[in-house]
């Protein structure tokens, strides 16, 4: 699609700090045979002796429309985490740290240059955290989330990967950690959900420690097709108690669980441009309503052998004037000395 980054290319960005044994391509191909794509990036799904050893809430995957989702009853979350999801997660990180010049604010990187505590919150394949880890290696990394997607054989020394649930109490003790990252937690947590989350987070977080959260707006800014494809999904959000305009709503949230609020850093990708950045955007949110299929059919009526055209058509509408618009915003907080 357009000038899509390619898998090798984010493997080789994510993984060549980290080179060490290449047996881990194998193991991933057994766990995932029914991906229809090669592997995007060589992770193991087994945790690090560090981590729990077991979480009752998680159990096998679920096949919908031929990708594989998570089987947790208590969870709301409604994108796939196989193979083709985590190359779309390693291309998305990137063209996050581009679009914001960096994988944090500003204002946080002092706290890193002298070391800190950190913990990332829905680590998923672990892209983010071992990326910084490479960065700032005076610095301690935690990686928690319910999946299994996050790698154990190669990682660098200062991360650690554990099964958590921001949602449950975290297996931490209080006033923990320098700095929490938490970011696109807008498909998986209910609306009622982000207080109790947000509670965790300032529990854990040392007094003056710093929070970042970033999420998207929907796509209200394109051509008449465009708009009727976000208002569908947007609808699909709310039929499941979700808050689809939540990154407007952090500053509120943070400062109702005693977080205080710092700025909102709110940029605009353009997904009708040519550059590179902008494309890997618009393969971003293709891909992002590809892996939504299972839940999207119905309410764009259209059949599952249909879904391929109409996918076709939305990556070609989102290049016609005026130009589909995606908003992402990083909201940054902190913890009160």
């Amino acid at each position: 699609m357009g000038n899509k980054v390619s898998t090798a290319s984010r493997k080789h960005r994510l993984l060549a700090p980290l080179r060490s044994s290449s047996s881990l391509t194998t193991r991933r191909k057994k766990k995932n045979k029914q991906s229809p794509s090669p592997s995007s990036t060589a992770y193991s799904t087994t945790t690090t002796a560090s981590s729990i050893s077991s979480n009752p809430s998680i159990s096998d995957s679920v096949v919908r429309q031929g990708r594989a989702f998570h089987n947790i009853s208590d969870s709301i979350y409604w994108l796939p985490h196989d193979d083709e999801e985590i190359d779309r997660l390693v291309g998305q990180h990137f063209a996050l740290k581009a679009l914001f010049e960096g994988n944090v604010a500003k204002e946080v990187l002092p706290t890193l240059e002298k070391g800190a505590k950190i913990l990332d919150v829905g680590c998923g394949p672990g892209t983010w955290i071992m990326d910084l880890a490479t960065e700032f290696p005076g610095c301690e990394f935690y990686g928690i989330d319910f999946s299994d997607m996050f790698p154990s054989d190669i990682r660098p020394p200062n991360v650690q990967f554990l099964h958590a649930n921001v949602l449950e109490r975290l297996p931490f003790e209080d006033n923990t950690f320098d700095f929490v990252n938490m970011r696109f937690f807008m498909l998986a947590l209910r609306h009622e959900e982000w207080l109790i989350a947000l509670k965790e987070i300032h529990r854990v977080l040392k007094p003056g420690g710093f929070f970042q959260s970033l999420e998207s707006g929907m796509m209200d800014r394109g051509n008449d097709f465009c708009l009727w494809v976000g208002g569908i999904f947007m609808n699909v959000m709310r039929e499941r108690g979700q808050e689809p305009y939540i990154a407007f709503k952090l500053k509120e949230l943070m400062e109702q669980v005693n977080i205080d609020f710092i700025k909102s850093d709110q940029r605009d990708t353009y997904l009708s441009k040519t550059d590179q950045l902008n494309r890997e955007f618009l393969w971003d949110i293709v891909n992002i309503v590809r892996s939504a299929q299972p839940f999207l059919t119905g309410p764009l009526g259209i059949t599952p052998d249909k879904f391929p055209q109409f996918l076709k058509r939305f990556e070609h509408e989102c290049k016609q004037p005026p130009g589909a618009q995606w908003l992402i915003a990083i909201n940054l907080g902190q913890k009160p000395f």
